[in-house]
């Protein structure tokens, strides 16, 4: 029996052609694509296990450098600065850059004493709180940056510690201040932070970090 050819009987024969080669090529696809395997779940005992040898790590890093951009909210203020970093061993050098690069702020301390420069004024202090303190009225932990930028609590004072999966802290809570740990990456075949909340209160910082160099 002859099928009469017709325009009705051509556009249902192709739409059911078309249905069934999409319904073979996802059959098809569906084969390929792996669906990831969760994340199998460590112990205690061993992520603390991975927290001691990775600190070991840190620790041996004494002189580093990083750039990034900062993010500060304070109570009826908030603004984003780009930010270089270089610490050699308890020394540092801290450039704040505004958002078209122009100089906000450079800060070069040591233990004991710590310069300011900005808007074309010298400041100086004994550390860095007490100074950013009398020039602005925040209060925010500048000392304990240093550690907390790296994933590591302060060992000036007492601190609780949430670990990850993979032995990271994935907060630190120290001197009344929540250190959240968002995103790792490696780097020098260390891993180390690229994104970081800092928060108390109303004052609220998040550091992204696009580089870390070792040295």
């Amino acid at each position: 029996m002859q099928i009469p050819f017709s325009t009705p009987y051509l556009f249902h024969s192709s739409s059911k052609l078309k249905l069934a080669v999409l319904m073979l090529f996802a059959f098809l696809l569906s084969g390929c694509v792996t669906t990831p395997k969760p994340e199998k779940s460590l112990s205690e005992s061993q992520r603390q296990s991975l927290w001691k040898s990775h600190q070991l790590q840190l620790g041996a890093l004494d002189s580093w450098s990083l750039k990034g951009r900062l993010g500060l909210r304070v109570p009826g203020k908030s603004g984003t600065l780009s930010l270089e970093w270089q610490q050699t061993k308890n020394q540092y050098l801290i450039y704040l850059d505004g958002p078209l690069g122009q100089s906000v702020a450079k800060i070069n301390g040591q233990p004991g004493s710590v310069e300011l420069e900005a808007s074309g004024q010298r400041y100086q202090g004994q550390n860095p709180e007490s100074l950013l303190f009398e020039l602005t009225g925040w209060d925010l932990p500048v000392s304990l940056l240093r550690y907390w930028v790296m994933g590591l609590p302060s060992p000036e004072s007492d601190a609780s510690i949430q670990l990850n999966n993979q032995g990271y802290p994935a907060l630190i809570s120290q001197q009344g201040w929540q250190v959240e740990y968002l995103q790792y990456k490696d780097f020098s075949d260390i891993t180390l932070p690229v994104r970081i909340k800092v928060r108390q209160g109303e004052v609220q910082a998040t550091l992204f970090v696009r580089s870390w160099q070792l040295k």
